[in-house]
């Protein structure tokens, strides 16, 4: 039996590391099969892995995108405070994520 016991955040204020940046702080929401980065000041921000930063994020079809535009930055135009992900796009990301997390641990699928 696979005995999974949900952690979650809410809203708690985290230094988070940047493969090319120094570390910046953002609002962190969510559990171990979804979580979401929040500025400080309430802008969505997502980890680009082409540019090893935070930045800020929009939402396009459902489904947060980087701007490009580190949140170290002012916001770029068209980023709205407090944007989410649609319902869709959150449930396909964690049921991905819990399929690989069932991967690594040898647990089988139900």
């Amino acid at each position: 039996m696979n005995d999974r016991r949900m952690v979650g955040v809410f809203g708690e204020k985290a230094s988070l590391g940047q493969a090319n940046g120094s570390d910046v702080d953002l609002i962190v929401r969510g559990t171990e099969f979804y979580a979401t980065y929040e500025t400080p000041e309430g802008f969505p921000a997502i980890y680009d892995d082409s540019l090893g930063l935070f930045c800020y994020a929009r939402v396009v079809g459902g489904r947060f995108e980087t701007t490009g535009i580190s949140v170290t930055s002012p916001p770029p135009p068209g980023v709205e405070r407090h944007a989410t992900e649609s319902d869709e796009v959150r449930i396909r990301k964690i049921e991905e994520r819990t399929q690989q997390m069932d991967q690594r641990s040898g647990a089988t699928p139900k």
